[in-house]
């Protein structure tokens, strides 16, 4: 079946419906709160939301201590990608991977940051063109910081 991706900023609830109550929590209540600085985008096969994310183009009111310390990025350009999550009857299907992809070709010259929490997640965004650029010294709540950058055109 054919996969659309799509802005759902204006019909938020698409995202939200599909997400686990534990992550409703840390963004419905709060959206209208940064609704202006945040967009949604969604993979929809058919009429299933099959996958989704935030983007951000400044800070969460519930970022950690290691994400604040990393704000300059806002100002260099760079937009935070967070709250990715593909429903678990959904996985395996290269579906993250292909929301990445998809956010990326969508404007390609666009750089963007995150942070993960779980040490698992590293390999996924190397291998989707992140690069991990710093690590928490915190070590029960370690968190590392991926980056990722549009290579420049090839000259011919």
């Amino acid at each position: 079946m054919n996969i659309e991706f799509s802005n759902a900023t204006d019909t938020p609830e698409a995202f939200f419906n599909m997400l686990p109550d534990d992550w409703k929590v840390h963004i419905v209540p709060y959206w209208d709160n940064y609704k202006d600085s945040a967009k949604i985008y969604i993979l929809k096969e058919g009429h299933e939301v099959v996958a989704g994310g935030l983007v951000l183009s400044k800070s969460l009111p519930d970022m950690s201590d290691f994400e604040h310390s990393l704000q300059h990025l806002f100002s260099e350009g760079y937009l935070y990608i967070g709250f990715i999550w593909v429903p678990e009857h959904n996985r395996n299907r290269q579906l993250a991977s292909r929301w990445l992809t998809l956010l990326k070709n969508h404007d390609p010259n666009q750089k963007y940051w995150l942070t993960i929490e779980e040490q698992p997640l590293k390999y996924f965004y190397e291998k989707n063109g992140f690069n991990l650029i710093k690590e928490s010294n915190d070590g029960d709540d370690k968190e590392w910081l991926f980056t990722y950058e549009p290579k420049p055109p090839n000259p011919q």
